[in-house]
Formats: structure tokens, sequence, C-alpha cells
């Protein structure tokens, strides 16, 4: 176990080297973790040819399904077809359908505040005079909803957004705005990382999606000199970092710009032991279990 001081530990695709990565399952094992010390996950999404935003990090099915189709030019329907190491290959959207409605959402869904009341206050009549008991209120929560509401515990999730040169940019960000704008999503603590200053560009001057914070990824150390400046100039709160390239001054550098910093992706106990003693803000692991 290591002393993490004030620096938070994230699981990078739930937990890739302790549960299948960029699934539920591999969400509720990083849940589990919770109690020990485990802030959050990292995740990865990407854009399929109808639109949607599958859950998956590389850009073809070889590694992980066995074939070399790339994911946009798949359809959901054909991408699913094919499990991810026995799992389903999930989209945004089934994160979104299963996290529970916040009071904030609940306009969006069939009951309405007011409406809500007064169903409450009939079922406290009923338990009071002893009258037969009305259908849940809500559905019982499935599998799936469980492990989706692992996510609403956690105080820091990382969405990576992957693009690429054959990137439809346009439906990138009506998928994003789809997903995370009015949603129970939005509730949950995101930030959207990107390599691509393109997307995030984009991200900054959209009027639904600004809000949402933002992170630049940076993984050579020719971008490194000027990446504060251009995360501020992209209006981004964070800078996620491949960690080889940090040292204390970068750090201590980013902070003073009040950039937090992200490390990622870290498996090595001396090397978390130092990005600690740096006060790096968090630190991405593939193996939270050794750590904690």
């Amino acid at each position: 176990m290591i002393s993490l001081q004030n620096t938070r530990l994230i699981g990078h695709r739930g937990a890739r080297s302790e549960a299948p990565e960029n699934t539920l399952f591999g969400f509720q094992h990083a849940h589990n973790l919770q109690a020990r010390g485990l802030s959050g996950v990292e995740f990865d999404v990407q854009l399929t040819a109808d639109g949607h935003l599958v859950v998956f990090h590389d850009e073809t099915l070889q590694r992980l399904c066995g074939l070399q189709s790339r994911i946009d030019q798949l359809s959901l329907t054909e991408i699913q077809r094919h499990l991810q190491s026995g799992h389903q290959i999930i989209t945004l959207d089934t994160l979104a359908q299963a996290l529970p409605l916040s009071f904030k959402n609940l306009y969006a869904s069939k009951w309405s505040a007011s409406k809500l009341i007064s169903e409450l206050q009939k079922r406290a009549r009923n338990r009071l005079y002893g009258l037969p008991h009305l259908a849940p209120l809500f559905p019982a929560p499935s599998d799936v909803d469980s492990q989706a509401h692992a996510l609403t515990r956690f105080t820091h999730i990382e969405l990576e957004v992957k693009t690429h040169s054959r990137t439809d940019y346009h439906k990138l960000i009506d998928a994003l705005t789809r997903y995370l704008v009015d949603s129970p999503l939005a509730s949950l603590p995101i930030v959207l990382t990107s390599f691509d200053t393109q997307l995030l560009t984009k991200l900054q001057s959209n009027k639904l999606l600004t809000t949402i914070p933002r992170g630049l990824l940076v993984r050579t150390a020719k971008l490194l000199d000027s990446a504060p400046n251009t995360a501020l100039q992209l209006g981004c709160s964070q800078l996620g970092v491949y960690y080889p390239l940090l040292t204390k001054s970068v750090i201590k550098n980013c902070h003073r710009y009040s950039l937090s910093m992200s490390a990622w992706t870290v498996n090595d106990i001396k090397e978390i032991k130092q990005l600690v003693k740096w006060q790096v803000d968090f630190i991405i692991t593939d193996i939270p279990t050794q750590i904690l």
C-alpha cells in the first residue's frame, strides 16, 4: 500500500490489468476499490459509422476481438456482434440509460417533479392505512444498471475522446452533445480529454459542451514545453502527460497556471511514489489493487 497523500489514483480503462478494459465489469471492479482509495476511472470513446460512441480504445477490433475491421467503418450492430473477452462492447448510451436519474434530470423522464411528489404521497398513505402495495416506482436495477451505477461513486472520470485522420467532427460533436447534455451522464465528474487540439477547439466553442471540463493530452517532449499555454488557450483545466516526461518543475509550472496534472499510465511502484512526492494531481494506472 502506498501513501497517496493528496494525489488521486485513477483506474486506466477501468483497471485493465485486473479486469477486461472499458467494460461494465471493469468499472464495477474499479468501484469495489473505492473504499480502499481509488478515486475514479479513465476510459475511451470513439465514433461508429452510424454515429454512436462506443467505449473502446483501439481503432480496430484486432487486438480484443480478432478482427481487422475499423470501428469507424462499422455500425454499432456490427460491432456488438463481437464480444471483448466475453463482454459486450458498450456505448455511452448504455451508461446513460443505466444510470439513475437525478432530480435535476427528472423532467426528461416520465416523472415530473410534481408527479413524483404526488406519487410518493400516495404510497405513503397506502402504507399508513395498510392498503395493497403499488408496483415499484422505478424498476429494480438490472446487472447492467448496478454495474453502471459504479460510475456515480467516483470523484473523477477522465473520458478520452479518440479521433483520427478520418474523423467527422460534426458527427462527433453531435454525438457528444446527445450523450452528455441533458443526460444522467451530465451529473458525473467527467473531464473530456484528447490529444486533438482541433477537437478541443470545437468543444470550447460549442455552447452546450463548453461547460464540461476539458484536458489536453501530451505524449511527446516536443509538445510539452508549450502545453500549458496551449491548454489555457483551449480553455482546458487539466494536462494529461505521458509520465516519463514529467519532472517536479513541469508539475510545479502547471500548478502555477492553475492546471491540474494527470500522469499516464504508471505501473511502476517506484515511479508512483516519486510522482506523489512531486505532488502530481492524478495518477492513471492499470494496477490499482497493487497500489492500494
